[in-house]
């Protein structure tokens, strides 16, 4: 317990931040509504919850300690969120496999509705493009853990 103790410190110390008090308030706000929409996905199948946590656990690192102290110690997505930073924000190869397979497949499908609906193509275009660049994105500029 007081291993863990002294990680959570040392990633509090590493990723916490101050901010003057306007933008600590706008940060708060954000990050509370970000969390409001993480804790929903814990009861309702199908809506995230850690893709909703990590935006607001990084909005508080930068506005309220306390506030990131907690994210990161929660009992239903603190130890996921926890690990996230205290392994120097990386995700293991087969989650970014995973994120990869998932872009992909709605990339598709929005790219196939807006075809059926009638696009002439510049819809197409630029759902294909922003499928790439978010297909690079994640393999080249997220680090990998093994």
């Amino acid at each position: 317990m007081a291993e863990r103790l002294a990680d959570l410190d040392a990633v509090v110390e590493r990723y916490a931040r101050r901010s003057t008090p306007l933008k600590r308030g706008f940060y708060v706000s954000i990050g509370c509504l970000f969390l409001i929409f993480a804790i929903i996905g814990i009861w309702v199948p199908g809506w995230p919850t850690v893709s909703w946590a990590v935006p607001a656990a990084y909005l508080f690192s930068i506005s309220n300690e306390k506030l990131f102290r907690w994210t990161l110690t929660n009992r239903y997505f603190g130890a996921t969120l926890f690990d996230y930073y205290a392994t120097g924000k990386t995700l293991p190869k087969h989650v970014k496999n995973w994120i990869m397979v998932f872009i992909t497949i709605m990339s598709a499908v929005s790219i196939w509705l807006t075809t059926v609906a009638g696009d002439p193509g510049y819809g197409q275009a630029f759902i294909a493009v922003v499928w790439l660049i978010g297909v690079w994105f994640i393999s080249h500029r997220v680090v990998t853990r093994v």
